[in-house]
C-alpha cells in the first residue's frame, strides 16, 4: 500500500487516504494487532498508534464490529431456522434408524423422554427471549426514576433558605385548659 507524496514541498511526510485508514481499521478489527495491521498494510506501526487514539478511529472499528454481528446473527437465524424444520420434521414423522433386514432406513417414532427434553429446552429459550424486552423496559422506566430524583435534588439543593425571626409565645394556653375553664 503506498500513501500519496504532499502536495506540499516543503512537507516531507506523505499523506494517507481516507481508503488506507478504513482499510487499516477493518485490518486491525480481524487480525487483533498493530503489528500485523503494519506488516499487512505496509503503514508505519507508529502511524498506526497514533490513528488508534483518534475518535475517528475508535467509530470505524465500532461501525466493522457492528456490522459483523449483524452478519453473524443474520447467518444463526438461517441456521436456528433449519435446525428447528428438522426438530419439527422428526417430531412429526421420527428419527431415521437403520433396519437390517431390508438395508434401508426407516423411521421410528421419537422416544417421550427427548421429546420432553427437545420441549423443555425450546420453552426456556423462549423465556428468555420473552424476558429480555422485560428487562430493557424496566431498566428505562428506573433511569427515568433516577433522572426525576436527580432533577429534585438539584432543585432542592439550589433552592433559597427561608431567613426569618421566630416569635416567642409568653402564655400559651393549651386547648385543655380553654376545655377546663369553660365548663
Amino acid at each position: 500500500m503506498k500513501r500519496r507524496k504532499s502536495k506540499y514541498p516543503w512537507y516531507s511526510k506523505a499523506h494517507w487516504g481516507e481508503d488506507q485508514k478504513l482499510q487499516a481499521v477493518a485490518c486491525y478489527v480481524m487480525l487483533g494487532s498493530i503489528r500485523e495491521t503494519a506488516l499487512a498494510t505496509e503503514i508505519p506501526m507508529d502511524t498506526l498508534k497514533i490513528w488508534k487514539q483518534q475518535d475517528w478511529w475508535k467509530e470505524l472499528q465500532g461501525q466493522i464490529r457492528d456490522e459483523d454481528v449483524q452478519q453473524l446473527d443474520s447467518t444463526l437465524q438461517k441456521v436456528i431456522g433449519k435446525a428447528l424444520k428438522v426438530v419439527e420434521d422428526r417430531l412429526d414423522h421420527g428419527d431415521y434408524q437403520y433396519d437390517p433386514k431390508t438395508g434401508k432406513p426407516v423411521r421410528i417414532p421419537i422416544k417421550a423422554h427427548i421429546a420432553l427434553k427437545t420441549v423443555t429446552e425450546l420453552l426456556t429459550k423462549q423465556d428468555k427471549i420473552r424476558e429480555i424486552p422485560e428487562k430493557v423496559e424496566i431498566e428505562k422506566t428506573i433511569d427515568a426514576r433516577l433522572a426525576k430524583l436527580a432533577e429534585e435534588f438539584q432543585r432542592f439543593a439550589k433552592a433559597k433558605t427561608i431567613v426569618g425571626e421566630a416569635v416567642i409565645v409568653s402564655d400559651p394556653v393549651l386547648p385543655m385548659e380553654v376545655a377546663v375553664n369553660a365548663n
